[in-house]
């Protein structure tokens, strides 16, 4: 309201200006037409009475034409009056223009004496000058009418002043006060964090122009804090899941240092249960538990050296192999996984696959893709390992190529259409948070891309999932 006030003191100063001079103006002009009038009336009576007077006194005498002229002053007695001066004999008043200057007066003359305004017409008798009718107004007639006429101009003006001050204050606060109000209050809202909801102006003017560019920062700023929020969350996401895998690493260089270290107790056993199983003193009973205990220290053994290599950075070293055998390897070492579950771990569907590739990277990501079947169908589930052949294009190349293909199914959950595609990003995850790192299938995708193939999945939501390694087919 400060800005609506000082518009509409600035507003009146110069209304109260502007219709200052113009009344000050008209009420010089109305004071001049009053003269003006005064000095027509004066004229016309004074001229009326000095014909009467040049006809009446050579009929009736100098007597009667003095009674006409006093019959006529007494119709105004306090405002207008009427003499014959310098008439001889003089039997009125000294009159208010000195008789000498009668001479001077042809036809009329008007002045102002004794604050009086007079007008002055000479009287002729005979051909001679015999006074004159003096006619005046009394002072306080043009003074009572110029105060008044002053009180009706300054109410006027106070009227008008007054109108068009509140005429000025409602129409500030409609145009000025209110959008600026309602523009503050959005600025408050939006400095508190609340950018909802827009602003509606229909005032047609720069404050609707406003409005709208303030609802286009809102929207902007609700994008920014979206866009920040979503970044924060996958900033701490990411964080979480670096934490993870740090951990994951750390328990992996563990489990290796103690695979490591088995290796010789395992000997140790492995070399007493040979003496046990070769002591022909030994009973039938000894020997057999021998004969076990070498086999599962063997077992062990091996599964011990293949977490040793499976642990082991390197970089690709392409060999010939066979695809199944790789498989093989891998349900080997997960079996008691599987077993414990339990889920069952079906490696019928191998088939002699000859490849080029490197073994351990290939068994890495074998391994990746079989331990999310088993996570995707849980507790009684089927998990089919599975080789082959097929002829089809790579993705982004028209040609298609033979490729050997070693397939994972299992008959899970399967995977949303939604998810498909966030499945193979970084990080991502189904699994709930600290129970997988979602690095698998990007590690996965990117150990076949270095072989020069791809990985293809078919899902439905409810009836499992079939991933499948495509690696070229080995140069005969």
């Amino acid at each position: 309201m400060k800005l609506v006030t000082r518009l509409t003191a600035a507003f009146l100063l110069v209304v109260i200006f502007a219709i200052s001079m113009a009344e000050w103006r008209r009420l010089g002009e109305e004071v001049e037409d009053f003269e003006a009038d005064m000095d027509r009336t004066h004229l016309l009576v004074a001229t009326t009475v000095a014909d009467a007077v040049e006809v009446v006194t050579p009929r009736d005498g100098l007597e009667a034409a003095r009674r006409i002229v006093e019959a006529t002053g007494r119709h105004h007695p306090n405002a207008l009056r009427v003499r014959w001066v310098c008439a001889t004999p003089a039997t009125d008043a000294p009159p208010l223009l000195p008789c000498d200057a009668l001479g001077e007066v042809q036809e009329s003359k008007t002045l102002v004496a004794d604050e009086r305004r007079v007008t002055v017409v000479p009287v002729r008798l005979d051909d001679r000058l015999a006074g004159a009718i003096e006619v005046s107004e009394s002072p306080d007639f043009e003074r009572t009418w110029k105060r008044r006429r002053a009180v009706a101009v300054v109410w006027l003006a106070v009227v008008t002043v007054a109108s068009m001050a509140g005429f000025a204050f409602v129409l500030g606060w409609w145009l000025v006060a209110r959008p600026t109000r309602a523009l503050v209050n959005k600025a408050r809202a939006v400095g508190a964090g609340d950018l909802q909801p827009d602003l509606t102006l229909a005032t047609g003017d720069e404050f609707e122009l406003l409005a709208t560019e303030m609802n286009a920062m809102c929207a902007a700023l609700a994008r920014a804090r979206d866009a920040t929020a979503s970044a924060m969350a996958a900033r701490e996401a990411a964080l979480e899941h670096l934490r993870h895998a740090d951990r994951l690493a750390t328990v992996g260089r563990l489990a290796s240092g103690l695979a490591h270290e088995l290796g010789t107790p395992l000997n140790v056993i492995e070399a007493r249960a040979s003496l046990i199983a070769e002591d022909a003193q030994a009973g039938e009973g000894a020997q057999a538990s021998a004969r076990v205990i070498i086999g599962q220290s063997e077992q062990v053994a091996r599964l011990v050296r293949q977490l040793l290599v499976f642990a082991r950075p390197r970089k690709l070293e392409p060999e010939p192999l066979k695809l199944d055998a790789v498989a093989r390897a891998v349900a080997e070492l997960l079996r008691p996984l599987a077993d414990k579950r339990p889920v069952s771990l079906d490696v019928s569907g191998l088939t002699p696959t000859p490849a080029t590739g490197d073994p351990v990277l290939l068994q890495q990501a074998v391994t990746n893709l079989v331990v999310n079947a088993f996570n995707a169908c849980g507790a009684g589930g089927h998990v089919w390992l599975s080789t082959g052949r097929a002829t089809r294009p790579k993705p982004g190349h028209p040609e298609p190529r033979g490729w050997v293909t070693l397939s994972v199914q299992d008959d899970g959950v399967g995977i949303s259409p939604e998810l498909e595609q966030s499945i193979f990003e970084p990080f991502f995850s189904t699994r709930p948070a600290g129970e997988g790192t979602g690095l698998g299938l990007p590690i996965v995708s990117s150990i076949i891309d270095e072989h020069g193939g791809f990985l293809t999945l078919d899902t439905a939501r409810g009836h499992g999932s079939t991933f499948t390694l495509h690696l070229p087919e080995a140069s005969a």
